[in-house]
């Protein structure tokens, strides 16, 4: 990340009345340039590769921080560890597949299955302030092992 950008992420902190620390931007930039959903303890690990200066308790109670000013999400896929991922505010909206076999998470947006759960809450006449949705399953690769898994076991 350029100068610039490490500029802009101090601004958000410091609009967001957080102190711009060195470890809460570099958190912010794993976060941001993140294809997966990590937990603290990744988090905390992956950090200490790039800086060396950053304890546990540190990385924890950033994230707390930055999760209270919603500029990072906390997810729970049900698997007892708690992820994190960069907040994108509600102009990016995403819903979340999660495979119970092997942890992958699929990002997803669909058009009509917003549409739908706004139809349920007018019906109902209820206010939502946000919304999340995870989809617990089985992804296209596992379903591809058992089956070769399945067909093997048949064959004996």
């Amino acid at each position: 990340m350029s100068a610039k950008e490490n500029q802009a992420l101090k601004q958000v902190l410091r609009e967001h009345e957080l102190k711009a620390t060195s470890q809460r931007i570099a958190l912010l930039k794993l976060l941001n340039g993140a294809i997966e959903h990590f937990d603290a303890e990744e988090i905390y690990l992956e950090l200490r590769k790039r800086q060396k200066n950053v304890s546990r308790a540190t990385v924890y109670r950033s994230l707390e921080a930055l999760v209270d000013q919603k500029l990072v999400n906390k997810l729970d896929f049900g698997d007892g560890r708690m992820r994190y991922e960069q907040s994108k505010g509600e102009d990016e909206h995403h819903d979340h597949l999660i495979c119970e076999c092997c942890g992958k998470v699929i990002e997803f947006f669909n058009l009509e299955m917003e549409a739908q759960q706004l139809a349920v809450c007018e019906e109902h006449k209820f206010l939502p302030s946000t919304h999340t949705m995870h989809i617990f399953g089985t992804c296209a690769n596992c379903q591809h092992i058992q089956a070769h898994a399945q067909l093997a076991s048949d064959s004996n």
